[in-house]
């Protein structure tokens, strides 16, 4: 027991003290932890926004993922539309550079960070499997460049708060592209699933610990709006790959005779 309180006193108290959000009462013990975040509602309500954003954080890393070795494996992008990853690329950058100058916890924002990345690699697949690799590095050194500057002093921070006004037209302009390819051939071609539920799932937490944590309803409403058209996809791929009956070569001379 003396060493328990031991190693609270010399350590894990600290951290504990350290990540619980100020609206908790400080433990003595680790043994009252649980009954603190229970009892509070305030309390209760920003530890599950702590916990959920940083799942978010980890799970970033691994959404895409699937997506990435979907491409790879198929050796193809087909399907996959490349304005939609150009924009989300963008609105990616300069989200994460808002959310960074205006010092919100980073657990509501450091997904943005692996997400940029895992983008590079997909633009670059992009790029390299319709033989423009060169353009491909250029796009990826462009947004590498954008981001740096927003991050910095020098962009004007009025400017990049006006930039957040255009969240809703970002996703839309983003992901509405790729529904209404999947719509129109009738298949989602490489996309992976994994990640697209992923995505769709990640930004329905997001809005949870928006309004928990971020004072900003141009925030919210790109995350209310992502979380409709990932939503939208996600159902697109389960529909046309588990649900939509598939049509063989003999069907179709059929219906056209």
């Amino acid at each position: 027991m003396e060493a328990f309180e031991s190693s609270w006193t010399g350590g894990v108290g600290a951290l504990v003290d350290r990540v619980l959000p100020p609206v908790c009462d400080r433990p003595e013990s680790l043994l009252q932890l649980p009954s603190i975040i229970l009892s509070e509602s305030d309390c209760f309500r920003a530890s599950l926004s702590l916990a959920l954003g940083l799942g978010i954080v980890f799970f970033a890393g691994l959404i895409k993922l699937p997506q990435i070795a979907t491409i790879v494996s198929n050796k193809s992008v087909a399907g996959l539309s490349g304005t939609t990853f150009l924009i989300e690329t963008f609105g990616y950058t300069y989200n994460l550079a808002a959310h960074y100058r205006q010092n919100y916890p980073i657990s509501t924002y450091g997904d943005f960070s692996v997400l940029i990345l895992e983008n590079y690699v997909i633009l670059y697949l992009f790029y390299s499997y319709t033989d423009r690799k060169e353009v491909g590095f250029a796009v990826i050194a462009a947004f590498f460049a954008s981001l740096v500057l927003l991050c910095s002093p020098i962009f004007p921070m009025p400017l990049l708060e006006l930039m957040l006004l255009g969240n809703v037209a970002v996703v839309v302009l983003g992901r509405t592209p790729q529904a209404y390819s999947n719509y129109v051939n009738g298949s989602t071609g490489a996309l992976s699933i994994i990640t697209c539920w992923g995505i769709f799932l990640g930004a329905c937490a997001r809005i949870f610990t928006t309004i928990q944590d971020v004072n900003s309803f141009n925030i919210l409403a790109g995350y209310l709006s992502s979380a409709i058209l990932n939503g939208i996809i996600a159902f697109q791929v389960a529909y046309y790959r588990y649900v939509k009956p598939k049509v063989s070569p003999e069907d179709k001379v059929k219906k056209s005779t």
